[in-house]
């Protein structure tokens, strides 16, 4: 049945949604609602407890941008972490790089399991899930972490918007088994929300980051869904050239991709590090 969906994510600010011809699935799990609608200019759509998550019509500008940034901004990552991500969209795009091993750390195993069926463009299918250098882990991403420490190359968190139980994620506690859980090259890589509307996220989490000791920054990525504007992107490493991309570098290890992308290149990676004013000062603080 054909309707219209508004989501709850700025109250009192501003109306996002979208007209629907169908919802395809909807079910409650003991973490989340989820519902997957099908929507004729977006494509299938991903909305967890009420607020979009990705779209078919425009995930890859997302899900490339947090996923190949920090993955050649460390020097032959071999171990990679995705914490949430159950869409399959960051394992995706991972896995065009020369990978031995990734976990995949996603507390709700019904995400997974109705992407499968529901978003395979997300997912290749299913395909993403099923290789073998990937693990499926269905824990708490906190308990997950204390376990493993010192163990990955790159961290990739792809989590909901900081309401409900994804809070956590954005917590100080967090960043520091992030950190914890890096080898000595590694980097992680955050989603802090569309920046016009949600102005402390990023400047949260860099200064998180940077108090941890590591290199910190953000950069964008503008993704039409995502209704205010430029995303903010944070991005920490062990080494400061995660935050200085040498395009050089970038260009040769671009070639080495077993797959095309259709909107990161390595000059897109350099600009993206190119913070608007406003931006900067938000994300900087009164430092600048």
């Amino acid at each position: 049945m054909a309707g219209q969906f508004v989501e709850s994510l700025y109250p009192g600010q501003a109306f996002q949604g979208f007209h629907f011809d169908e919802i395809l699935y909807q079910t409650q799990t003991p973490f989340q609602s989820i519902a997957i609608y099908s929507a004729p200019r977006l494509g299938r759509v991903l909305v967890l407890d009420g607020i979009i998550q990705t779209t078919e019509a425009d995930e890859f500008i997302y899900h490339e941008m947090l996923v190949h940034v920090p993955l050649f901004a460390v020097p032959a990552p071999a171990k990679v972490m995705i914490v949430g991500g159950g869409d399959g969209g960051c394992l995706r795009e991972a896995l065009k790089h020369p990978i031995a091993h990734i976990d995949l750390v996603e507390i709700d195993i019904k995400v997974i399991e109705s992407s499968r069926e529901y978003l395979p463009t997300l997912n290749d299918g299913g395909k993403s899930f099923d290789d073998p250098r990937v693990s499926l882990v269905i824990e708490d991403a906190f308990k997950y972490m204390k376990e493993h420490r010192g163990e990955y190359d790159v961290i990739i968190v792809d989590s909901t918007d900081p309401v409900g139980m994804a809070e956590a994620l954005y917590s100080d506690e967090f960043y520091r088994l992030c950190r914890d859980s890096l080898s000595p090259q590694g980097a992680l890589s955050a989603q802090d929300g569309v920046v016009f509307f949600q102005r402390d996220e990023a400047a949260r989490t860099v200064g998180a980051l940077r108090n941890l000791g590591l290199h910190a920054g953000a950069y964008l990525a503008a993704v039409p869904t995502y209704y205010g504007g430029n995303m903010t992107l944070g991005i920490g490493g062990r080494h400061v050239d995660v935050l200085q991309p040498d395009i050089e570098k970038l260009r040769r290890r671009f070639g080495t991709l077993t797959g095309q992308t259709r909107h990161y290149s390595p000059a897109v990676h350099a600009a993206s590090f190119v913070l608007p004013r406003w931006i900067n000062e938000l994300v900087e603080g009164s430092r600048q």
